[in-house]
């Protein structure tokens, strides 16, 4: 399916400093949370300077943030490890609305339109701090092109991390974000992304169907978790005078009657931000939603991809839809790719795949 790869480590100016010939790497890529990186090299082959790892092989530019030095006697290693770029985004925290020395502050409490553009929407207003001394705190990431793709979105400053805020956004369309990093030019550009809809159903793209009958898995792990399940949240809000309980349903099931379990959230949303009631239960209802979205059914189905059947970022990819069939446990989904661990040691490569909830659909 594949094969290793070159990895080049880079000074904090992104100059080559050298090829690194690891003994043992893992790439974890994910689509809905940065992803992390490790290597093993010999010790005399580490150098001081090394910052950042890249190669043109993956979409990916890793940060070393964790230099470990191992010494086994006859044998002395450095382990390198750290993050994808898409973590940068949580250095910085979407701040709440108020009274500020922050001179780029947005003066929007709640933005709506399609998840695309909301999330652009908050990258460019969080992504750099500039306080009213002048003074600037800067990511260095440029922005790319907003396609204006996803489904309808709501969503309020709140003070989480922007990377996890924008990761929340986007999920709901199957959408992710990646921090891109061109060679050439040494630029980060933030863009949004989506995989492919390989399902047994389409006939746009080559379906992709990981099966234990067809024999093209091993090692199946699939888990199913209702300790956290919540279909309603109750929002209870009591600011300036103004008390305001909105009851937000996120799931009912095949009767459509309401099912009662609840999660409460207290909130602090201020009614004097929005020019309209409609405005402010809305954005109740959205602060809702994102409470909910902590409190999912969690179905995570995990296997081996065994070599010969389809080739990996060529048939299938991160963030692809496929079908999963383990007749066995009578699991018949489509599901998205969220994980691609891959692993490569002493010559030997490896690929572990995850699929996970709230995107899989039980079909039987």
């Amino acid at each position: 399916m594949a094969s290793g790869f070159n990895v080049i480590a880079l000074d904090e100016k992104y100059q080559i400093v050298s090829l690194l010939r690891y003994t043992n790497l893992q790439w974890n890529r994910k689509y809905f949370e940065p992803g992390t990186f490790s290597l093993e090299i010999p010790l005399e082959q580490y150098n001081s300077n090394y910052k950042y790892i890249y190669t043109k092989d993956r979409p990916e530019m890793g940060k070393i943030t964790q230099v470990n030095y191992v010494d086994q006697g006859s044998y002395r290693a450095i382990y390198l490890s750290g993050y994808f770029l898409e973590n940068e985004l949580n250095r910085r925290v979407v701040y709440r609305n108020g009274t500020t020395n922050i001179a780029n502050a947005p003066a929007w409490v709640n933005k709506t339109g399609n998840a695309e553009e909301v999330a652009f929407a908050f990258f460019n207003s969080f992504k750099d701090v500039i306080l009213s001394d002048g003074k600037k705190c800067l990511l260095g990431i440029d922005s790319g092109k907003n396609q204006q793709r996803g489904k309808a979105a709501a969503h309020e400053r709140c003070g989480e991390y922007l990377g996890n805020k924008i990761y929340h956004i986007l999920k709901a369309s199957k959408m992710s974000y990646r921090i891109s990093y061109d060679f050439q030019t040494s630029k980060k550009v933030f863009s949004v992304w989506s995989g492919v809809d390989r399902t047994q159903e389409q006939i746009e793209n080559n379906p992709i169907i990981f099966s234990t009958h067809y024999g093209n898995i091993k090692k199946p792990n699939v888990l199913t978790d209702y300790t956290n399940y919540k279909n309603g949240c109750i929002v209870d809000n009591e600011n300036d005078a103004i008390t305001y309980s909105q009851v937000v349903l996120e799931r009912t099931d095949i009767n459509d009657n309401l099912q009662d379990s609840f999660v409460y959230l207290k909130s602090a949303i201020n009614r004097n931000d929005y020019t309209s009631d409609s405005q402010f239960v809305a954005a109740l209802k959205s602060e809702g939603y994102t409470e909910l979205s902590d409190h999912v059914k969690t179905v995570n189905v995990e296997f081996d991809a065994m070599e010969g059947s389809y080739e990996y970022m060529i048939d299938f990819d991160l963030g692809d839809i496929c079908s999963i069939e383990i007749p066995e446990i009578s699991i018949s989904a489509d599901a998205v790719l969220i994980g691609c661990y891959e692993v490569i040691k002493k010559g030997t490569w490896g690929l572990t795949l995850e699929f996970g909830t709230p995107i899989l659909k039980n079909r039987r």
